[in-house]
């Protein structure tokens, strides 16, 4: 009479082997050929006018008294972190689209663009963020209630925003919205342009 052979250490055997297998290989990288640095994948380009719209739509939903106050909102270019007194094209069409998003809202808005006013300035040592005079003035002058500012750092692989509502009378932070947009090319190209 024959035996039949156990399936048990049969199906042990076939796990080991295919364990060994997958060790032999393990060391390999079929994807990179041997002794080259691992390619990165480079960032794509967020959607930035809906990123924006996004940060807009938060600024309102922190700030839902503002509209019934009727007062004009200010704003212009959004300022880098590290260079107060700096924009470039990315700092200017974040404040265009977040601005335009306002008055889709039905809020009326008057861009500052065209004067030469830097919005928020370095003070103190603590490194705190205050209107510049010439802003409150013009504040003043067009009876505007809010200021619609912010600031952004580049880093290796995100551009991190810091979008603010801020009173004008007294620059307190009324409303803010942070956020990051990936380093693709259209955003490094707009970082990169005065």
């Amino acid at each position: 009479m024959a035996t039949k052979a156990h399936p048990k250490p049969l199906l042990i055997a076939m796990v080991l082997s295919a364990g060994l297998a997958a060790a032999g290989c393990a060391g390999e990288n079929y994807f990179e050929p041997k002794g080259e640095a691992p390619t990165r994948v480079a960032p794509t380009d967020a959607d930035l006018v809906q990123e924006n719209y996004r940060a807009a739509d938060a600024l309102l939903a922190r700030a839902p008294w503002l509209k019934d106050s009727y007062a004009p909102l200010l704003y212009g270019s959004f300022v880098n972190v590290n260079a107060m007194e700096d924009s470039s094209a990315l700092g200017r069409i974040m404040s265009e689209q977040i601005g335009s998003r306002f008055a889709q809202k039905g809020y009326t808005v008057i861009d500052m663009k065209l004067r030469n006013n830097v919005f928020i300035k370095q003070g103190g040592d603590e490194g705190e963020f205050v209107l510049s005079r010439s802003v409150k003035e013009l504040a003043q002058n067009h009876n505007a209630s809010a200021i619609i500012a912010g600031t952004y750092a580049v880093g290796r692989r995100s551009v991190y925003v810091s979008a603010r509502l801020i009173r004008a009378a007294d620059s307190v932070v009324l409303a803010s919205y942070d956020y990051n947009l990936p380093l693709g090319p259209d955003t490094k190209a707009l970082v990169a342009s005065e």
